[in-house]
């Protein structure tokens, strides 16, 4: 089946916005090849289903979605945590030491992965609930009962390290 003219230029899209689907990856598998590749298969995974597609104002919603399945499956085959090397070399946007942004991302490694993904999109992507919602298609409700359990998971762990 060949792919139509629109189609290609769809799929010409994950090209152009390549940073955007890699700080989404990267964000959610912390790993530079792991994120690499996610991107690789959901391409794949675009090109096989663009014509399930019913609307082109979707596609980047419906692409997004199709990286954050593919991110969950990686999560599934490979629970790891973070290279302690690609941390230290990491660029540190959030303020925090290095040592505390490594023991934060080590407690949320962790979590079951309903809850680190919401983590990953509210507070390294910095997207806002009802994006979130759009992307793991549940309610915006879901979405932050999520994010209490995750942050009070977290602060159990921790010691209550995350009051504040």
């Amino acid at each position: 089946m060949g792919l139509s003219d629109e189609h290609l230029s769809l799929i010409r899209q994950v090209s152009e916005k390549r940073q955007s689907y890699y700080r989404l990856a990267y964000s959610l598998l912390s790993n530079e090849a792991d994120a690499l590749d996610a991107i690789a298969q959901m391409t794949l995974q675009i090109v096989e289903k663009i014509h399930t597609l019913r609307a082109a104002e979707a596609f980047p919603a419906w692409s997004r979605k199709i990286l954050v399945n593919v991110c969950r499956e990686f999560w599934r085959k490979n629970p790891k945590t973070l290279p302690l090397e690609e941390a230290l070399t990491k660029e540190n946007a959030g303020g925090l030491a290095i040592e505390d942004e490594l023991i934060i991302r080590q407690f949320v490694s962790q979590l079951p992965e309903i809850h680190r993904e919401v983590i990953y999109l509210r507070f390294y992507m910095d997207y806002e609930y009802k994006d979130i919602a759009i992307l793991l298609e549940i309610p915006e409700g879901t979405v932050k009962s999520r994010l209490n359990r995750a942050l009070d998971s977290l602060r159990q762990q921790m010691g209550g390290a995350l009051d504040g």
